[in-house]
């Protein structure tokens, strides 16, 4: 059992986002990871795939644009999203205000990849070597990078 208050957690700074770790990984026996997200316009995340993990969105502010396989839905607060393992997904803020939305990811050590990110990926293109490194070791598979 596990509470958490958010105005008491640094965020991380992850690329464009700020990442609000709720509950880690290491304190669930599925290896669930929650957090809440912070993306300004014209932020967002590149179309990628988890090896193991499975993740939900729900969005609480702003809209948020999801792709999930071939499909993109706008998510509107109260609207949800759920990305299985292995499947391609990617999101942005093409909106005039940040978006706020709250995800988890059960099955692998998500939280512990975005303190690796926040800790040591800060410009890119120069730290992208890093970055493709940090993917590889927590299984996240970055469509149209090289393998």
């Amino acid at each position: 059992m596990a509470f958490a208050r958010s105005a008491q957690i640094a965020p991380l700074q992850v690329l464009s986002d700020q990442i609000t770790l709720l509950h880690r990984s290491a304190d669930s026996p599925c290896e669930m990871s929650v957090m809440v997200a912070e993306v300004p316009p014209g932020g967002g995340v590149p179309p990628h795939s988890h090896a193991r993990e499975e993740e939900g969105y729900f969005v609480l502010a702003g809209t948020l644009e999801l792709t999930i396989g071939a499909e993109t839905r706008v998510l509107a607060p109260g609207d949800f999203g759920h990305v299985p393992p292995q499947t391609v997904h990617g999101y942005a803020n093409n909106g005039p205000v940040p978006v706020r939305f709250l995800a988890w990811t059960v099955g692998g050590p998500i939280d512990r990849f975005f303190e690796a990110m926040s800790r040591d990926v800060h410009e890119m293109p120069r730290d992208a070597g890093i970055m493709a490194e940090l993917t590889s070791r927590f299984g996240i598979a970055m469509e149209g990078w090289p393998a």
